[in-house]
């Protein structure tokens, strides 16, 4: 048996393509007015629900590991600190590094004041709360700092408990995040308060978890099958554009939101050989999943009217319809996500691999 084997989800690339050109859309379409914001939203908890299932599942079986002898508690949250870090943090932290050089020379629309250090400790969200302050085409980050929170904390709870007790612990973060999203809409609090609070985002992840855990359940066949999976990609789609298209409405539903990306995660995972799987395999969707997160940092970052501008002051002056804009900015950032997936994150995550790589003992 191998401690450190994670196989590959099929599929869980594609939708983690869905939830960044989701995302996308909704920064790029109709951004002054609103017009896909839920559907951002509903990208945002589609990535919630692909980490926390499998953020969770990595864990107990490290957890596992430990009770069999094949390794010790601190070496499992040594090895996943490790390999989260190589993933995650690099990219990160080089993209703040630019722009705090940057700075010395531009002022950047929210990277002012005491927001720079809150994106370096990962308390975006914190900060924007608390102050008040909105931080420009940084917003995004927000995300990124309530999963690393989560991680932060959940790892040494599922590591240091017994792995029977994984269950309760993701259902316990569950109850925690509606409780205080609940309360803090009864006590009437401002909205950045309750989209951006860590405690209910925990909770969404850890609804993840919780479908992790539970992959070997026999669903019915019909709830995993081809026209099941459909319909609930299909739902995720058309509920933020229709039904759920006013923020407030959009927030009262969230967990319900939460929980259909949660539903076709769990499907996707369960039933490997649907057509839907083989869609989400494409090379097109299954490319653009593996370079998401660098997508999703620079996507805030790439402005057609910035290309304008340069072209400008270079002497050069074209005519564009307003529509080639989006396609542009799509472009380069997959462009620049494909470089840096392939130059410098795949680079440090394969020595991240090596380094905390580990045979166990085979079972007996």
């Amino acid at each position: 048996m191998r401690l450190d084997d994670e196989r590959r989800i099929k599929g869980f690339d594609g939708l983690r393509a869905i939830a960044f050109i989701f995302v996308f859309i909704s920064h790029k379409v109709g951004f002054d007015k609103g017009t896909y914001e839920s559907l951002g939203g509903t990208g945002v908890l589609l990535f919630f629900a692909l980490s926390g299932l499998l953020i969770t599942r990595i864990l107990t079986r490290t957890r596992m590991a430990v009770e069999a002898g094949e390794t010790t508690m601190l070496e499992g949250l040594a090895r996943f600190y490790l390999r989260r870090t190589a993933r995650i943090l690099p990219i990160y932290y080089t993209t703040i590094g630019i722009f705090l050089i940057a700075s010395l020379f531009v002022h950047f629309n929210g990277f002012e004041g005491g927001a720079p250090l809150a994106m370096l400790l990962y308390a975006t969200n914190v900060y924007v709360f608390t102050t008040g302050h909105w931080v420009g085409h940084f917003g995004h980050f927000w995300t990124l700092a309530i999963e690393e929170q989560f991680y932060l904390l959940f790892a040494p709870l599922l590591l240091f408990a017994p792995s029977k007790a994984a269950g309760s612990i993701c259902a316990t973060f569950v109850v925690l995040g509606l409780v205080t999203l609940v309360g803090l809409q009864l006590a009437g609090a401002s909205v950045l308060a309750i989209d951006l609070n860590s405690v209910t985002g925990f909770g969404y992840l850890a609804l993840g978890g919780l479908a992790g855990l539970n992959l070997h359940w026999q669903a019915p066949r019909w709830l995993i099958s081809t026209p099941a999976q459909t319909a609930v990609v299909l739902t995720l789609l058309i509920a933020p554009l229709i039904v759920l298209s006013d923020q407030s409405v959009w927030r009262t539903y969230a967990p319900a939101v939460a929980a259909t990306a949660v539903l076709l995660v769990f499907q996707v995972a369960r039933n490997q050989a649907t057509r839907f799987v083989a869609l989400l395999e494409t090379w097109s969707l299954r490319g653009l999943g593996r370079i998401s997160y660098g997508c999703y940092i620079f996507h805030e970052f790439v402005h057609f009217y910035d290309i304008e501008a340069v072209s400008q002051k270079l002497g050069i002056v074209f005519e564009t319809p307003d529509w080639i804009s989006v396609p542009i900015e799509f472009a380069i950032t997959v462009g620049l996500a494909t470089v840096s997936w392939r130059f410098f994150e795949r680079p440090i995550m394969a020595w991240a691999h090596r380094a905390t790589q580990k045979v166990a003992p085979a079972a007996a």
